[in-house]
């Protein structure tokens, strides 16, 4: 599974902020769920749990998180889930924030090790 997303038009720095638009592509075919968890290196900064969208697109304001604030390197990470909760796959994406370069990834915060 793959995850992208944009830090434009983000305005960080807010205690609810909503996430950006979350790209997911190669969704296995029984992920019926999706875990998605912002991280500012070790820190967590929130997540939640939602259906797993159709077309792999999670819209901008889904889900609220702590804001990024600093310019740093956050990373989404997305754990796609069966219907009985099951990972079926992990995707990470690190970008710099405000200038929405990419970064190195990191490894999972949620707890669940190795690449799916």
């Amino acid at each position: 599974m793959a995850l992208d997303f944009s830090w434009q038009g983000a305005n960080g720095c807010v205690t609810l902020f909503p996430n950006p638009e979350i790209r997911l592509r190669n969704i296995p075919p029984d992920a019926k769920r999706v875990l998605l968890v912002l991280m500012q290196g070790t820190r967590e900064m929130g997540g939640q749990e939602l259906p797993m969208p159709s077309n792999g697109v999670v819209p901008s304001g889904s889900i609220r998180t702590f804001g990024p604030c600093k310019p740093d390197t956050y990373q989404w990470t997305a754990l796609a889930k069966s219907a009985n909760g099951a990972v079926l796959a992990e995707a990470h994406r690190a970008r710099f924030y405000p200038t929405d370069e990419l970064a190195p990834e990191r490894q999972s915060p949620v707890g669940v090790t190795g690449s799916r």
